[in-house]
């Protein structure tokens, strides 16, 4: 199957002229600053001159609360964050908006604390971001084991703990932080609150040296006797408990997110397979004709997988669309996506190891990138466990 981006590209131009519009100088723009980006581990300044940032504030956003059109559908996300991908996807994780924190605020918010929380991200002037804060140290995979407690104080909560690994954790605005209140409840015991950056007790204390996806910044929190009030925790407050099981908003996280990062894992294998096509065909590489031939048979291979990658991906998307089940799916795309990411660089930076040092440090990052997107949203051991259970529950 092959993507027709340019007919969404015309689509999107038709239907959402800013979309598109916004689109195109991203593309452009990032272009020129993904090695300032790996070498500095953030976002270059300069961006903010070139980028509308009202609208990329509200990209990844509902409709409903003022989001752009063309990602009010998971497939048009996908096939977007593809393009983004081949830029660099660690840019493209980077940028501002409500990200991550969106599925759970849009599942579990009342209207009004949805209304609140989106009108954050309308600012016309500068980058605002929201973070996604479930993962803890000390507790591995298991998302439902956290420590960082909160407990009902008066008309607010008081948090105590830490996470870790927060994407874009230091530049965050307002934090959506999943604790417990009864730890011997398991996942029941789980509530999800919505943090300013400026509560009193709350800090982010450190950027991790990261191999790849430098631009993105995972980052430690901390909650030390942080108060917020009561109207922080998403969900009504009444007799019932909250409006949904909370942790079910962060399995909507993962379900929201794990095609689009599958999407930017694809589009960072297609940029590499077309740079690696282009040195093979022009004798750049190093190789021998012989040589030259063996790796274009290989291209094609790898071409073949990811097809295979972008079926799996959209699949995914397509049934978020309909809102049917999605995890299975979602956890095969990124599982998927993933490995071939990985087997591709590793094979690239063993095939042209003799090439000019500007290809050399293309592939070199791509094989960086590739071994953080095995870990990002869930392994890809724990995605493969996953998939394992729901064909045979009975083996695990």
């Amino acid at each position: 199957m092959n993507v027709d981006i340019k007919a969404v590209d015309a689509q999107v131009r038709r239907e959402d002229r800013e979309s598109w519009q916004l689109m195109q100088t991203l593309l452009h723009e990032l272009g020129g600053l993904v090695m300032q980006a790996d070498q500095e581990a953030d976002i270059p300044a300069s961006l903010w001159s070139r980028v509308p940032v009202g609208p990329l504030n509200r990209f990844n956003m509902p409709q409903a609360h003022g989001g752009v059109s063309s990602t009010g559908s998971a497939v048009h996300r996908c096939i977007l964050f593809e393009q983004l991908g081949r830029v660099c996807p660690g840019l493209a994780i980077a940028l501002p908006g409500p990200g991550l924190s969106m599925p759970p605020v849009f599942a579990l918010g009342t209207p009004e604390q949805q209304r609140v929380y989106f009108e954050r991200f309308h600012d016309e002037h500068r980058p605002v971001w929201g973070v996604f804060a479930i993962t803890e140290p000390g507790i591995g995979s298991d998302a439902t084991a956290l420590r960082l407690h909160a407990r009902r104080d008066g008309d607010d909560y008081v948090l105590n703990g830490e996470k870790c690994f927060i994407t874009n954790g230091m530049r965050a605005d307002v934090i959506v932080v999943f604790a417990t209140l009864d730890a011997s409840k398991g996942r029941f015991g789980i509530r999800a609150f919505v943090v300013d950056k400026n509560a009193k007790g709350f800090s982010a204390d450190r950027c991790e040296d990261m191999m790849g996806l430098r631009a993105s910044q995972l980052t430690s929190l901390s909650f030390q006797d942080c108060r917020v009030p009561a109207g922080a925790m998403l969900g009504h407050n009444g007799k019932r408990g909250p409006l949904i099981d909370a942790f079910t908003g962060a399995q909507y996280a993962w379900d929201y997110m794990r095609p689009a990062l599958s999407s930017l894992i694809n589009g960072a294998c297609a940029g590499a397979l077309a740079l690696a096509r282009q040195i093979a065909a022009h004798d750049d590489g190093g190789l021998s004709a012989q040589a030259r031939q063996a790796v274009q048979a290989d291209l094609d291979t790898y071409q073949a997988r990811l097809e295979s990658a972008r079926l799996l991906t959209l699949r995914a998307a397509w049934r978020y669309d309909q809102e049917l089940r999605v995890s299975l799916d979602a956890s095969m795309a990124k599982a998927f996506t993933s490995t071939l990411s990985m087997e591709l660089a590793q094979y690239l930076s063993q095939r042209f190891a003799l090439a000019a040092p500007a290809v050399r440090q293309r592939f070199d990052k791509f094989y960086r990138d590739a071994k953080a997107f095995d870990i990002l949203e869930g392994t890809g051991d724990m995605q493969r466990q996953m998939i394992a259970r729901a064909f045979d529950p009975t083996a695990y």
